[in-house]
């Protein structure tokens, strides 16, 4: 009865509009539809906007997440003879005599190698699990509910290792601890046995074994322990070493690449060093604020903050710095060559209005550097 007065009142008040407005009955029906239109196309994209952001923050959330600073794995170096004594438990397996074979496809995927024997090893109990039998595959990987099955175990290895770096090395999540807060949480509903607990001890202790102690190997694998670096999750700007090398101290010139979401004021200096940063894979979030804001909120985000300037630094002026006196909302810029005079060299936007532009300077001392 509600519902039949309610539509019986909306019909009479759009007739009355229309008599009132001197329009026919159509037109005012077509303002309603085209009203409620926009209000519906507003919804949608407000909650796009919502749900991009909620994604990218996950996605920072989980580069800067894990156990901060301290070293209690040496996973970065492997000691051949080590890890091929270690794998003789695999004898007998499709996977006997594979040690070596595992640190090659683990270095040619840019992976820890000590880690990525340690999972194959927890994953199948040495080679000796079903699925390495009748499937090659070695970290239990499925698709719709069924394991993948591999031509061979080579084949089995390569998926593995190039799963382990799609998903987990290359997204910043490459320690023991890091990687098993995804691979292998504590708690999940597929663990009612509780095995998950046992993965990191595992993992780390495996790894352990087959490393070098004193760090001088000479068979050294990706460096992934974290020990206090500049940055969370493994993505210290000491990764652009090489590349700084080959360009005679200096970074390559951006390509001015984009990355979506960016909710930074469009061709703003917040929004152009987000893209730099993003371009040069090295972690940065959408919750840093106006330029001004950058220090802080980076520093409550785990990101390390300081006055050394560093090339793949992020460099922010306050709100009122000696460069540009009182400003509404500071400035950012990234930080592309360190000169040896102790000038730099920054990129940026947004010092002529919305424009690209380069400056070199010596910096002064209120200017704080982001890691």
């Amino acid at each position: 009865m509600v519902k039949g007065a309610s539509k019986k009142a909306t019909k009479m008040a759009v007739k009355y509009a229309a008599a009132k407005a001197n329009i026919a009955l159509w037109q005012v029906w077509a303002w309603v539809i085209g009203i409620i239109a926009v209000i519906l196309l507003i919804v949608v994209i407000f909650g796009t906007i919502v749900t991009a952001i909620k994604i990218e923050e996950d996605k920072q959330k989980e580069l800067a997440g894990g156990d901060s600073g301290g070293c209690s794995v040496n996973v970065g170096n492997i000691d051949t003879e080590k890890a091929k004594e270690k794998w003789k438990s695999a004898d007998g397996t499709p996977l006997e005599g594979k040690a070596e074979d595992m640190i090659k496809i683990a270095k040619k995927e840019d992976i820890d190698p000590a880690i990525f024997m340690a999972i194959v090893a927890n994953e199948t109990g040495y080679g000796k699990a079903e699925a390495v039998k009748t499937h090659n595959n070695v970290a239990g990987m499925m698709g719709s509910g069924d394991l993948f099955h591999f031509d061979s175990i080579d084949k089995g290895l390569d998926a593995a290792a190039k799963n382990l770096n799609e998903l987990y090395f290359s997204k910043g999540l490459t320690t023991p601890e890091k990687i098993g807060k995804k691979y292998a949480p504590v708690g999940a509903a597929n663990d009612p046995t509780d095995l998950n607990s046992n993965w990191v001890p595992n993992v780390k202790k495996f790894t352990s074994d087959i490393s070098k102690s004193d760090g001088k190997s000479a068979d050294k694998g990706k460096e992934t322990v974290s020990c206090d670096s500049d940055v969370p999750a493994g993505k210290s700007i000491k990764k652009l070493e090489k590349v700084i090398k080959k360009n005679g101290g200096k970074l390559p010139k951006t390509k001015h690449k984009t990355f979506e979401p960016n909710t930074y004021n469009y061709k703003e200096c917040t929004w152009y060093v987000y893209n730099r940063r993003k371009e040069l894979g090295l972690p940065v979030t959408l919750l840093f604020g106006n330029g001004g804001d950058w220090p802080e909120r980076a520093k409550q985000q785990g990101y390390k903050t300081g006055k050394e300037p560093k090339v793949g630094a992020m460099v922010s002026w306050p709100y009122k710095s000696e460069d540009f006196g009182s400003t509404v909302y500071g400035h950012i810029a990234f930080v592309e060559e360190v000169k040896k005079n102790g000038e730099i060299r920054v990129s940026e936007h947004n010092i002529k209005p919305f424009a690209y532009g380069e400056r070199t300077f010596k910096p002064k001392k209120d200017l704080t550097f982001i890691y």
